[in-house]
């Protein structure tokens, strides 16, 4: 034969439903690369432009450079570009009047303006963002506080001249100027004091918005910015660089590299201060901006970085074994649908090379149609999923770009490409290895399969009857159609379990923090919000709800039984006070969020109950086990840090008013999250949440001085801020937060996650079901002579649909165990693999497990169902003459 491989177009043509088919496979595994791509890269761009955003847009900070060594560090060959900051001075913006003094003696003193003197390196690194107005230009451009413009007599807006006396803050009781760290937003004392030295005139060019990181104190130190270009350097005065290295690798050393080789020459100035070796590290503080680093894989931590490698290595190898698997299955279908035609070929002259180049031509065909087809399916997949975030959100996650990205095509398409040559390289050689006569004897496909000794079972007999015990031996006397088949669906159970696995992980592992709109705080001498407050807000039509909070350090007594071995081990130094059979801890905190608030918490509850009768009658409480933290190698570490139950005793004891008996609590509870929040505490302390009357029992206390609101998202705040600022005009001592941007933010960063995730599994699924219809169903119409036969003998329509259905689902139960099974030590290694990132303790997928299954059966049943109204059809005569 010479134009043999010309058969391959005419049977892509002549048999347009099977290279559609194979074609589907092909477009699918490569749809599920770019897909799998697109969403990475877009996702960590939304992380990296998220976490700069917080956190700065550099790679380490060198905090207290004095100004001889600005230049040896920021020209150091290593270091790509630097920011420069200074601080130019404080300025007293107003002072604590007397009524404030009295109403609230611990309040500070002053409220400060904080100015600080950036390069526009600084002010691009650390994402100063504006509310209105630009970025200084030059040294008598400032720009000022969204929060802190009403502190100022006369309220200043854009374009207005401020004039500043700037100075230092010192020690009132001894005039020495007061120690300075770091950049001076935070911190104050009751015996503190003001020395202006020089006065400025700025022109206010723009107003910053609130920074996400915002404490107490900025309540009364606010900070603004001004412009230096850096040209001239104060040796004495101390500076903070914020590095971008040229490059991430290995940047714990070069930063090392840098500290110790600055060496400080005396200048005509006296100046005393060498910055050498011994003592750079006392001088110079450097922090690296880890949260940026390991977006990258560049984490100081050797730990983390490599835990994430191997663990994104497994879920792509994964991925890739399931693609091959989808691949491989069309191939192989195809060729076992076509065994009878190359015993044709054979019996004509055709060499087993040849018929091997006939597959492998078809699969390069194939190839190139269905490999652009599946990257413009991804990514027009991706399109749809972006714009309905989009639109599901209502324009809250603008943000949220897509990426698309030359490189990960071409990986998807060269991988694409790789998985088609090696999954049709198995079927090829199998057709090449067809023998002539048995092929045109169409025995390939039917059985050519050597049938093993199949064991008779009774009792499965008398539970599926005549049909089941068909379906059976079916299932065992061709076992490598079998093992097709099961395969197909092993991998997408598997696919699923794994994947799902991951969701459930990264929600586990997402940040903590209280979510709510408004808080109302009261630092006056009573520390005690009037309950008439309450009902103040609570009748605010903006106002959906609003909740009490009683807040009390109290001690506890901590059975040694009943602390996790796992977090003694981790920290030991809280455990240090033996009383009894217990450690007696600290800073445990006692609070409440009124009744309404435990009604809420039932949801949160993993043990027990709420009833708040009997916990006022037996003193209960519930208990918060679950943290987050970071150990000294910058894992995160979720752990229980008590492994309390339901009846448990507890001895607490308030420090307030001097009191010193200890109170017997009883545990009625555990939960692992707070009702606002959607993460794990960070304290590491045990929280214990109860009812206000049994607050009042161990604290004697029955006062609380917050309140948390969450807004109506459908009605206009304005009604809430208004009467916000009419309560603090009419008390000084109450404050308010406004976290609506911030509760915004964090929810939909959880929706984002949510339906990125879960459109992927939906990918993955779709995936799933029309390569197990395909599987199933090709198997079916292979065995249309078999069926027949079966009809000839006597068997009816209705027993042979019943034996197929069987069939069907003693193969679903079959591949659905196994899968699950894999999948659940692939989830549990994964799990591991992160565990020098995040460890938390593992829990068997009881849910995934349960969805796995049912949609396993649900589709093996579907494609079963589906072939059998073609095999109504057939008739028996044509059927047994056609094999």
């Amino acid at each position: 034969m010479r134009n043999y491989t010309g058969l391959t177009e005419k049977y892509l043509w002549g048999q347009k439903k099977r290279s559609i088919l194979t074609m589907i496979g092909i477009v699918l595994s490569v749809t599920l690369l770019t897909s799998i791509g697109t969403i990475a890269t877009s996702y960590k761009d939304k992380l990296i432009r998220q976490t700069m955003q917080s956190y700065g847009d550099y790679h380490v900070s060198f905090n207290g450079i004095p100004g001889e060594a600005v230049s040896k560090v920021s020209n150091y060959a290593t270091v790509g570009s630097a920011g420069i900051i200074s601080r130019e001075g404080y300025a007293v913006i107003s002072e604590t009047d007397e009524k404030e003094k009295k109403e609230n003696p611990v309040t500070a003193p002053f409220r400060y303006l904080n100015v600080k003197r950036y390069d526009a390196n600084a002010m691009n690194m650390l994402q100063v963002r504006l509310e209105s107005g630009r970025l200084p230009e030059n040294a008598n451009e400032i720009i000022l506080s969204s929060w802190g413009l009403n502190l100022f007599p006369n309220k200043p807006k854009l374009g207005d001249h401020i004039k500043l006396n700037l100075g230092v803050r010192t020690v009132a009781s001894t005039g020495k100027e007061k120690a300075i760290n770091g950049m001076g937003d935070f911190g104050w004392d009751l015996d503190e004091a003001f020395q202006a030295r020089t006065q400025k005139e700025f022109k206010v060019v723009g107003i910053m918005k609130p920074p996400s990181n915002s404490a107490w104190s900025s309540a009364f130190i606010i900070p603004a910015i001004t412009f230096n270009d850096n040209k001239a350097i104060d040796p004495d005065r101390p500076y903070f660089i914020y590095a971008k290295m040229k490059s991430m690798d290995q940047i714990k050393k070069k930063t090392e590299s840098i500290v110790s080789s600055l060496k400080i020459n005396d200048t005509d100035q006296g100046s005393a201060l060498q910055l050498n070796r011994d003592n750079s590290i006392k001088n110079v503080r450097i922090e690296f901006n880890n949260e940026l680093l390991k977006l990258y894989g560049k984490s100081t931590y050797d730990g983390v970085n490599k835990s994430s490698i191997l663990a994104l290595a497994a879920i792509i190898a994964i991925i890739l074994i399931c693609t091959f698997a989808v691949i491989y299955n069309a191939f192989h279908i195809s060729v076992l649908e076509r065994i009878a035609q190359f015993g044709i070929l054979r019996c004509i002259g055709a060499t087993p090379s040849q018929i091997r180049n006939i597959v492998l031509k078809e699969a390069a065909i194939l190839s190139l149609v269905s490999i652009p087809i599946g990257l413009f399916t991804g990514t027009l997949f991706m399109k749809i999923l972006f714009y309905s975030i989009s639109f599901i959100s209502l324009g809250f996650l603008n943000d949220m770009k897509m990426v698309v990205s030359i490189p990960i095509l071409a990986f998807a398409g060269l991988l694409g490409l790789l998985t088609v040559y090696i999954s049709a390289i198995g079927p090829a050689k199998q057709a090449a290895r067809v023998s002539p006569l048995e092929a045109v004897k169409s025995s390939g496909n039917t059985n050519a399969e050597k049938i093993t000794r199949i064991k008779k079972s009774a009792f499965m007999k008398k539970l599926l009857g005549l049909e089941g015990q068909f379906a059976r031996r079916n299932l065992q006397r061709n076992k490598r159609r079998f093992r097709i088949t099961a395969f197909s669906m092993i991998i997408s159970v598997i696919l699923f379990i794994v994947f799902s696995g991951i969701v459930d992980f990264l929600k586990q592992t997402s940040s903590s923090g209280m979510h709510y709109s408004y808080s109302i705080n009261y630092e006056g001498p009573s520390k005690r919000i009037p309950d008439s407050v309450y009902q103040d807000v609570l009748k605010l039509e903006a106002v959906q709800k609003a909740y009490k909070f009683y807040n009390h350090q109290v001690e506890a007594i901590i059975p040694k039984n009943k602390i996790n071995p796992n977090y003694y081990e981790v920290m030991k130094s809280m455990y240090s006070v033996d009383v009894g059979e217990g450690y007696r801890t600290g800073n445990n905190y006692l609070n409440s969020l009124g009744d309404n608030g435990l009604d809420d918490l039932k949801s949160k509850l993993i043990e027990g109950t709420i009833d708040r009768e009997k916990m006022n009658r037996e003193n209960g409480v519930i208990v918060l086990q679950k943290i987050a933290m970071i150990t000294e190698k910058g894992k995160k570490l979720i752990i229980d840090q008590t492994n309390f139950k339901v009846g448990d005793q507890i001895q607490i004891r308030s420090p307030e008013e001097g009191k010193k008996e200890y109170t017997t609590v009883t545990v009625v509870g555990v939960a692992d999250q707070e009702l606002l929040s959607s993460g794990y505490s960070e304290s590491h302390t045990v929280g214990f949440i109860t009812t206000p009357k049994v607050i009042a029992k161990i604290t004697g206390n029955d006062a609380f001085s917050r309140i948390l609101i969450i807004a109506n998202p459908d009605a206009p705040n304005a009604p809430i801020t208004d009467y916000l600022q009419a309560l603090i005009k009419q008390d000084a001592g109450y404050s308010y937060m406004d976290k609506v941007a911030e509760s915004e933010q964090a929810k939909n960063d959880e929706m984002t996650s949510r339906i990125l995730l879960y459109g992927f599994i939906g990918v993955i699924d779709l995936i799933a079901f029309i390569n197990i219809l395909n599987t199933v169903s090709t198997n079916l119409i292979l065995r249309t002579k078999e069926f027949a036969v079966l009809k000839a003998i006597g068997m009816t329509q209705k027993q042979l649909n019943k034996m197929i259905l069987l069939e069907g689902a003693l193969l679903g139960v079959f591949a659905a165990l196994n899968g699950i099974l894999i999948g659940v030590a692939l989830d549990f290694s994964i799990q591991r693999l992160f565990s020098d990132v995040v460890e938390m303790a593992w829990t068997i997928p009881w849910r995934n497990m349960g969805i796995a299954f049912a949609g396993a059966m649900i589709t093996i049943l579907v494609a079963t169902i589906w072939p059998m109204r073609t095999l109504k059809k057939v008739n028996i005569v044509d059927a047994l003459r056609r094999g």
